[in-house]
């Protein structure tokens, strides 16, 4: 007698959970960098955030990073990261999806 075995042909999925940075004790004089990869209305997005943050905390200074890889949607590398990094404390990141 033939035996039949049913495989089940999608991947296991895999889930990385990433805990959320911690929170800055308070906006007052920090630097925030606003990252954009270049879809549309992510910058929409960023400048509203900055306008709302600035009006609520006027000593905040923002700094605007684009990746730099990529034609259309850019991303960031480590050196990029790195920047971002070494110049602010905070980092808000759109992606428009």
């Amino acid at each position: 007698m033939a035996t039949l075995e049913v495989v089940n042909p999608q991947a296991t999925t895999v889930i990385e959970a990433v805990a959320p940075a911690p929170r800055l004790d308070t906006m007052r004089g920090k630097t925030i960098g606003l990252y954009w990869n270049m879809k549309s209305g992510g910058d929409t997005a960023l400048e509203r955030t900055a306008k709302l943050l600035e009006e609520r905390y006027p000593d905040t200074e923002f700094k605007q990073y684009i990746g730099s890889v990529g034609a259309v949607i850019r991303h960031a590398t480590d050196e990029d990261i790195e920047q971002v990094v070494d110049e602010c404390d905070a980092v808000v990141g759109t992606t428009s999806d």
